[in-house]
């Protein structure tokens, strides 16, 4: 090795130790000496590319790198660089950089992953995951191969792979905080929401500042038939205070000037095909422009077909996606917002952690979490005198709690023009059916539901909504532990949405969940003409069935307890006449009902919303 080489080298050890150090600058300047000593070599060019993308010279980093790829047509690593840098401007050009970087380093498991997520992006979700199984194959011993898999795994129910993924994950670096945390994920969505708060601790041991992974472990708290209320609450306060408290200190809120329109703030990941969306959007087409200023907050990061509707309706949007939590502050804080309604709470992609900087004098929680966010920088929570009896929940909230007149929900069904078709009764027999998400269904609910098969022996069951594998296996051992005979049971996957309101529709009477009541899935039953029975919890996601039959006029379909529960299932299930009348009278009673009557509820919540922010 000549004497220029070794200084090149040594120039490069010491500008990876600068750039380390959060130096990028320093650092170059001695990968630029290292490329002048040694001119044919590719490395510190690749260097220099690296230095500058972290300056924020994208276009400089892309010139380096185009030398080190000029200097060295078959050096994988320079191929590799240059598509990551191409994927935002030039994904075509990106896919090809990374192909050749494969072709020329077939073990090269970092490129397989960035490819893999490029072809994500694009919407080739397939093609994505060939390439995310050769990283693994590359890399057995790596983590995060696996954990990008296993996250494909979940997106399509595929549990029992992605736990074991996520279990070789930990295996290889058990301080990965990301493989922790989705395995609680894995554990909630297959019914487990008991063990994964173990490995939601785990991941927030590691990495405190995880954000979504205390959304994540709060959110499935709330799936929880084994937590008080007062526990629950508790749990709240510790983990969203330790985050709170973490948050850089609030600002003064922006000045409100008393003269100009109301001006409101709407937060959330979901505007596209989701049921916050579905609840928005009614309010969005019907606000009075003349008294209200409208600003979307839009933190979801794939732009749906469904998004440009939720554009068109704002007055103002704003994509917050890409912005971390300064960036975004800063934005909403420009606004100069009256107030902003957060809609996720602590659900997937939630950017509620942003109430700690201050937004807007005003902050306030609604339809995503029927919870308390136990954060005090959440002044206010909207509900209903139905989900949250006055002196009932006060007591569990950090939030000031503002109670909409009829119901915190407007509803706008997928099926608007008329309700699906109720198929022709050929059968003998009543059917039961659950329509909630799987992870609601706890033991609890399960307990109930066998009992209730039990008092009407030749009723069946369908449940909708559980994954496949040792998941659906474990399902039927639940219920068969509680003496139902499988063969009553009929168990469907995810549905799309015809299917699944055709599913609906086939039922005789719906059932609900417990802790966690159905929201969307309970409205849709009744537009769909399908009973359901709601039994009033303890706390404020326990009585959203409660709410909702209240609202179209049904106090008798609500139980107080259990052994009314079964009761009023059980005459439904007997009194072919009272089940017919009902399920001929829902949808109307629904369509007349102030959960849909868009121009009254969004009176109902302008008025809140001037109370709120104290104004005429």
């Amino acid at each position: 090795m000549t004497q220029a080489q070794e200084r090149a080298d040594a120039l490069l050890r010491q500008g990876n130790t600068l750039e380390d150090t959060g130096r990028p600058a320093d650092a170059r300047r001695c990968y630029e000496e290292a490329a002048a000593l040694t001119p044919d070599s590719p490395r510190p060019w690749l260097n220099i590319g690296n230095a500058f993308q972290k300056e924020g010279r994208i276009s400089d980093a892309m010139a380096a790198t185009l030398r080190a790829v000029t200097l060295a047509p078959a050096f994988a690593p320079a191929h590799f660089n240059l598509g990551l840098l191409q994927r935002s401007s030039e994904p075509a050009a990106a896919e090809q950089s990374l192909r050749r970087a494969l072709a020329l380093d077939s073990g090269f498991a970092d490129a397989a992953l960035a490819l893999a997520d490029l072809l994500e992006a694009s919407g080739r979700r397939d093609e994505a995951r060939v390439e995310l199984r050769r990283a693994v194959e590359m890399a057995p011993g790596r983590a995060a191969p696996a954990y990008n898999l296993a996250l494909s795994c979940i997106e399509r129910d595929e549990l029992d792979e992605a736990h074991t993924l996520l279990v070789r994950a930990i295996a290889a670096e058990p301080g990965f905080a990301p493989a922790h945390a989705a395995l609680g994920n894995v554990l909630v969505r297959s019914g487990r929401a008991r063990d994964a708060e173990a490995h939601y601790r785990t991941s927030l041991a590691l990495d405190p500042r995880a954000h979504g992974t205390a959304a994540a472990l709060l959110f499935s708290l709330t799936a929880r038939d084994d937590l008080a209320p007062a526990d629950l609450f508790a749990a709240h306060l510790e983990v969203a205070g330790a985050m709170e408290r973490a948050s850089p200190p609030a600002a003064a809120s922006p000045p409100a000037a008393a003269h100009r329109r109301l001006r409101i703030g709407y937060l959330s990941p979901d505007f596209r095909a989701h049921a916050v969306a579905l609840f928005i959007r009614p309010v969005l087409e019907h606000h009075d422009r003349s008294a209200f200023e409208v600003f979307c907050y839009d933190s979801g990061h794939v732009d749906h077909t469904l998004t440009g509707t939720f554009r068109a309706l704002a007055e103002h949007w704003r994509d917050i996606a890409a912005l971390d939590d300064e960036q975004a502050a800063a934005c909403i804080r420009r606004d100069e917002l009256d107030i902003l309604i957060d809609l996720a709470g602590f659900t997937t992609g939630t950017r509620v952690w942003l109430f700690p900087r201050r937004c807007a004098p005003v902050q306030a929680t609604w339809l995503g979490y029927l919870h308390s966010t136990g954060l005090i920088s959440a002044d206010v929570r909207i509900c209903d005198a139905s989900t949250d009896p006055p002196r009932m929940t006060e007591s569990l909230h950090t939030e000031r709690l503002a109670r909409l007149p009829h119901s915190l929900w407007c509803y706008a069904p997928l099926h608007q023009s008329t309700p699906p078709i109720r198929p022709p009764r050929a059968r003998d027999h009543v059917v039961f059916g659950s329509f909630n998400q799987f992870w609601k269904i706890s033991e609890r609910s399960v307990r109930m539901w066998c009992d209730l098969l039990s008092a009407v022996p030749d009723a069946r069951l369908h449940v909708v909504g559980v994954p496949g594998g040792s998941v659906r296996a474990r399902f039927l051992d639940r219920i068969a532990a509680h003496g139902v005979d499988a063969a009553r049971v009929t168990l469907s996957g995810r549905l799309d949405v015809d299917a699944y309101f055709r599913a609906m529709a086939d039922v005789d009477i719906a059932l609900d969940t417990l802790p966690y009541n159905g929201g969307t899935t309970t409205l849709d039953a009744l537009w769909s003409g399908t009973p359901l029975v709601a039994l009033a919890g303890d706390r404020s996601v326990s009585r959203s069935g409660a709410s909702i039959l209240g609202t179209v006029g049904l106090p008798d379909l609500v139980a107080v307890d259990e052994a009314q529960y079964q009761a009023i299932n059980v005459r439904l299930a007997r009194d072919q006449a009272w089940r017919a009348q009902l399920c001929t009278s829902l949808h109307d009673r629904l369509a007349a009902s102030p959960l849909m009557d868009a121009p009254g509820f969004t009176r109902d919540i302008e008025a809140l919303f001037r109370t709120i922010c104290r104004r005429p």
